[in-house]
């Protein structure tokens, strides 16, 4: 079955669209040239794959992920704390990983430190919170949570916060090649 040719057209019309938006601020050259070449192009199938093939271009361009590498690392952070806390009863080891997690999240993303450590360190909390209300329990676990009990854990915010802004200055120094 193949595409209707209304639909290859719209189809192609939105690909350049969205390459060319995505190019423009970084790359606007090229998003220009990208159209120019679109125009040019006759049938439905040349432009569809021409306008393909440029949406691929916009996103492996130089900086175009590059808005989407620190959530992933924030989501990625927080999932492995979550996991961590998950398989782990809370003690000094929990706090070393909060404390890894933010520093490397800190110098990966310094002007996001702040964001980062309050993620990191509100995990604990939360997965205890998530114990609490949903009944669902590691093996390990015995005792029964309640919310008072795991509001305390708040209290790893501070060494979390602590590590990520001690993470982002290490990561501005790293940028800039200054010592303090």
């Amino acid at each position: 079955m193949t595409m209707a040719a209304t639909t290859k057209h719209q189809l192609a019309d939105w690909l350049m669209d969205h390459a060319a938006g995505r190019l423009r601020r970084r790359r606007p050259e090229w998003a220009e040239a990208m159209i120019s070449e679109n125009a040019a192009l006759g049938a439905d199938d040349e432009r569809l794959r021409w306008s393909a093939g440029c949406a691929l271009a916009s996103y492996r361009a130089p900086g175009a992920l590059e808005g989407l590498l620190y959530p992933a690392a924030l989501a990625a952070g927080v999932v492995l704390m979550s996991a961590y806390q998950w398989s782990a009863d809370e003690s000094l080891r929990t706090v070393a990983v909060l404390s890894l997690i933010g520093v490397v999240l800190g110098a990966f993303k310094p002007r996001y430190a702040w964001i980062s450590g309050l993620a990191i360190g509100l995990v604990v909390s939360a997965t205890n919170s998530f114990e609490t209300l949903s009944g669902l329990r590691p093996a390990y676990e015995t005792h029964i949570h309640t919310l008072l009990h795991d509001a305390r854990w708040t209290v790893l915010v501070a060494p979390a916060l602590t590590a990520a802004i001690v993470g982002g200055h290490a990561g501005r120094m790293l940028r800039t090649g200054k010592s303090a």
